[in-house]
């Protein structure tokens, strides 16, 4: 493949995934604006009988999407069967991410704070249901990536969206669960 064929394939990536960002960008924007009124709306929040969010065991959450990044962004400059590996690293972890997940979603559904629950576990549900069927979608990708190889490409691509991903929980996490 020449040089050139290179570059506009790069580009090419680059400008696809920068426009699935974007749209992806504005669904979270309409969920997470729809959060700040409910919430701004609401007498309190979270409200009375409902079981406020497990700060803690998100905070935790957290930590591991954070590490999955850091996994790939030094993934990036390893070597090809390295990178291969820590694709693999940063799959197992969001993969760890999605059940630790789905343990807080059980257990606010058993506090009585599930989707049916009125406006506070809708939008819980809502916005992290989202924001999960991401992750999977991230986790496909790199496992893709993994058992293909992790080429430069394919890995900054990999990269750009699981920074994508960590962001969106960020603002989430922020918003969500810090007061």
């Amino acid at each position: 493949m020449s040089a050139p064929a290179i570059r506009r394939e790069d580009a090419t990536t680059t400008v696809g995934m920068a426009i699935f960002l974007g749209a992806v960008a504005m669904l979270f924007a309409a969920l997470f604006f729809a959060y700040a009124v409910m919430r701004a709306q609401a007498p309190a929040w979270p409200p009375t009988g409902q079981a406020p969010l497990p700060a803690g065991t998100l905070g935790l959450n957290t930590l591991v999407l954070v590490a999955a990044s850091v996994v790939l962004h030094a993934a990036r400059r390893w070597d090809v069967a390295r990178a291969r590996r820590g694709a693999w690293v940063a799959l197992a972890l969001g993969a760890g991410f999605l059940a630790a997940q789905a343990a807080v979603w059980r257990s606010l559904v058993q506090a009585g704070s599930g989707p049916a629950s009125g406006i506070y576990g809708s939008v819980f549900f809502a916005i992290s249901g989202f924001h999960a069927l991401h992750v999977a979608g991230g986790l496909v990708a790199l496992a893709l990536v993994a058992a293909r190889g992790a080429g430069p490409r394919r890995l900054a691509a990999c990269t750009l969206y699981w920074d994508f991903v960590l962001a969106v929980w960020l603002l989430f996490y922020a918003g969500a669960c810090l007061r």
